[in-house]
């Protein structure tokens, strides 16, 4: 089977809310681009399932009012469908 993230590959457009101040949230990448192999910043970040199934990318969101970060799960679309 073949997941993709639809935020990674601009396929939705994220419009949460800040939780602190109820701004906008602006989208800064997938947690993994910051927190990589090599980072010395480890995260315990996984799915709830160990299969790719039920697996969601993590992505760090940014809200510029209040200066506050924080992390969305976003699901993973299944593309192994007829095209």
């Amino acid at each position: 089977m073949s997941y993709i993230c639809p935020l990674c590959n601009g396929l939705v457009v994220p419009e949460q809310a800040c939780p602190h101040c109820l701004q906008g949230l602006s989208e800064c990448g997938k947690l993994n681009d910051y927190t990589g192999p090599y980072s010395p910043y480890a995260t315990s970040i996984t799915s709830s399932t160990s299969d790719e199934e039920g697996s969601s990318c993590i992505h760090l969101m940014y809200c510029h009012h209040c200066q506050t970060g924080t992390i969305q799960p976003v699901a993973m679309w299944d593309m192994s469908g007829n095209l």
